[in-house]
C-alpha cells in the first residue's frame, strides 16, 4: 500500500494542491481577521466548515481523480497493479491533504487569536484551546467520506459538475439538515450539527444562543456528538467501498 500512496503523491507532486493546502486556511483566517474582527472566532469556523473547506475538499478530489482519467486511465490499466489498491490510495492521499489544510488552519486560528487577544480584543465566543482542537478533529473525522465521494462523482462525470453538485447539496443540506433531530440521515449535515454542540455556533453564523434565528436547545445537546461521528465513520465507509468497487470494474474491465 505504501508503493501505491507515493506514486499518488509523486502524481500531484508539482500541482495546485500543494499551495491550496497552505493558501485556503491561510485565506480565510486572514479575511475573518480583517473583515470582522469582534467575530473573528465565530465567523472563521463558520466560513471555514461551512463553504471554504468543503471548496477545498472538491477541488483536492478533482486534482487526484483526474491526473489518471484525463488520459483515460491508460497509465494504471497497463500496469500490474490492483486496482482496488489504487483507489485506497487515492483516498488516501486526498485525507492527508485535508488533514494538512486542517492543521495549517487551527495554527493560524490559534496564533491570530492569541495576537487579537493580546491587542485587547474581546470575542462573544472565545473557543478554549482543547474545544478548538476537539472541533478540528471532529471536523476531519465527519469531513472524510467528502473525499471518497469527491473522487467518485469526478470519475462519473468530470471536474466541473462534481464541483457544482458537492458544493450546491452540501451548502443546502449543511443549513437544513443540521437543525433537525435526523442530521444524520445524509453525511451533509453532520459537521455543522457538531460544530453547535463544540463551538456553539449556528450554520447561519449566529451565536447558539436562545433568540437567534433557528436556534434550539436540542442543537446543543452532547449526546448527538457520538451518533453524528459514528455516522459519519460509517458513511465513510459505505462511499469508499462504493467507489472502490466502481473504480475496479470501470478501469479492469
Amino acid at each position: 500500500m505504501r508503493e501505491y500512496f507515493l506514486a499518488e503523491k509523486m502524481k500531484n507532486r508539482h500541482t495546485y494542491l500543494q499551495k491550496l493546502m497552505v493558501l485556503m486556511p491561510v485565506a480565510v483566517v486572514c479575511l475573518s481577521a480583517w473583515l470582522a474582527t469582534d467575530y473573528f472566532m465565530i465567523d472563521s469556523y463558520n466560513w471555514w466548515y461551512m463553504v471554504l473547506f468543503p471548496s477545498m475538499v472538491a477541488l483536492v478530489g478533482a486534482s487526484v481523480g483526474n491526473r489518471d482519467k484525463k488520459m483515460g486511465n491508460r497509465t494504471i490499466r497497463v500496469l500490474p497493479v490492483k486496482m482496488g489498491a489504487v483507489w485506497d490510495a487515492k483516498v488516501l492521499y486526498g485525507i492527508q491533504c485535508m488533514g494538512i489544510a486542517l492543521l495549517v488552519f487551527l495554527g493560524m486560528t490559534l496564533a491570530v487569536g492569541t495576537w487579537l487577544e493580546h491587542i485587547q480584543q474581546v470575542f462573544p465566543i472565545n473557543p478554549s484551546v482543547g474545544e478548538q482542537l476537539l472541533a478540528v478533529v471532529v471536523l476531519f473525522v465527519t469531513s472524510l467520506w467528502q473525499i471518497p465521494f469527491c473522487l467518485l462523482l469526478q470519475q462519473l462525470m468530470g471536474v466541473f459538475p462534481m464541483l457544482l453538485l458537492h458544493m450546491g447539496s452540501y451548502t443546502l443540506l449543511s443549513v437544513e439538515l443540521a437543525l433537525h433531530p435526523f442530521f444524520m440521515a445524509l453525511p451533509g449535515g453532520i459537521t455543522a450539527r457538531l460544530m453547535c454542540i463544540i463551538l456553539k455556533i449556528l450554520p447561519n453564523g449566529l451565536v447558539a444562543e436562545p433568540g437567534n434565528v433557528t436556534f434550539t436547545q436540542e442543537l446543543l445537546e452532547w449526546r448527538g456528538l457520538p451518533v453524528g461521528i459514528a455516522a459519519s465513520a460509517l458513511w465513510f465507509v459505505l462511499l469508499w467501498r462504493a467507489g472502490r468497487k466502481w473504480f475496479e470494474r470501470q478501469v479492469e474491465r
